[in-house]
This record gives C-alpha cells, structure tokens and sequence, in this order.
C-alpha cells in the first residue's frame, strides 16, 4: 500500500449527515440524496469530503454517524446545511478505488499500515475521504476514486 504524509490547508465544507451502517447503505444516501442535493445548489464539482465520525468496529451498525461533506467555494453558504471547517495539518493518505463494498478492508489495511509505521493518530481530527474534482464513479460496477485520509498526531515524533 503507498502511504504519503501530505500537509492540508482547512477547507471550509457544508455537510448532510447520515446515521446507519456503513458500506452500501452509505452508498445509496450519497446517490439519492446527497448528489441531487449537489445539484440543487450548483456544487457538483465541487471537491467532497466524507468523514466517518465514528468507528463502525466500536459502534452498533445503525448508530454509525458520517458527514457527506462539499468544499465550498469562497463566500458562498448554504441555507439547508450546516457550515464547518475540515482542519487542516499533517495527514497519511492513500489512494482507493473500488466500491462500496470493499473500502471498508481499505480502510482496515491502511490503518494498519499506517500503525505498523509508527504514525500515531491525532484523536481530535477525523479520518476522512477525499473526493476530488473530478473523481469518478461508475454506476454500472458501483466502482469510484478516492483518496483515504488518517489525521496524524504532530506533537507525536
């Protein structure tokens, strides 16, 4: 697996929440609600984020809470959908490509890598998905790309 350590600025995004399991059902809301939602308000390209705010091995399936989120561009708001800032600093990330299905094992291999190098976490940013402009996904294999994100303890090393 390619890890790098990359430095983000923050990004200002507007988000819908989801709560429930993650994998497909997760899926579907980005399809049916968040992307028509995108497009009610001019954002669809847009860079997106989706940050799991919870650990789905540590918390019951439907209590599992995700932000599908939108970087917004500069002055522009949303009146339906809560204003926040993703912070910015040191993270690894790594590509993925694939579906719904398989990001999870994704997520589990590049945790563990990213462990099994001695990076230590920083507790008080989430992990994240990138979705850059420009990502893909396929509808017909359900396949897309993204980038994974795990917040890095800079205080640590």
């Amino acid at each position: 697996m390619n890890i790098e350590i990359v430095d983000r600025k923050p990004v200002r995004v507007a988000a819908r929440r989801y709560v429930g399991p993650f994998g497909e059902p997760l899926g579907k809301f980005w399809r049916n609600v968040v992307t028509p939602w995108l497009a009610d308000n001019g954002l669809m390209d847009c860079p997106r984020f989706g940050l799991a705010l919870d650990n789905p091995l540590s918390t019951p399936p439907d209590q599992c809470r995700y932000d599908c989120c939108v970087e917004l561009p500069a002055g522009l708001g949303v009146a339906d959908a809560p204003v926040s800032t993703i912070a910015g600093g040191k993270y690894a990330v790594t590509p993925f490509k694939g579906t719904c299905a398989q990001i999870g094992a994704a997520w589990d291999g590049f945790m563990r890598g990213c462990m099994a190098s001695g990076m230590k976490g920083d507790v008080a940013r989430p992990a994240f998905e990138h979705y850059p402009r420009g990502a893909t996904f396929d509808s017909k294999t359900g396949v897309f790309v993204c980038e994974l994100y795990f917040p890095l303890d800079e205080r640590a090393g």
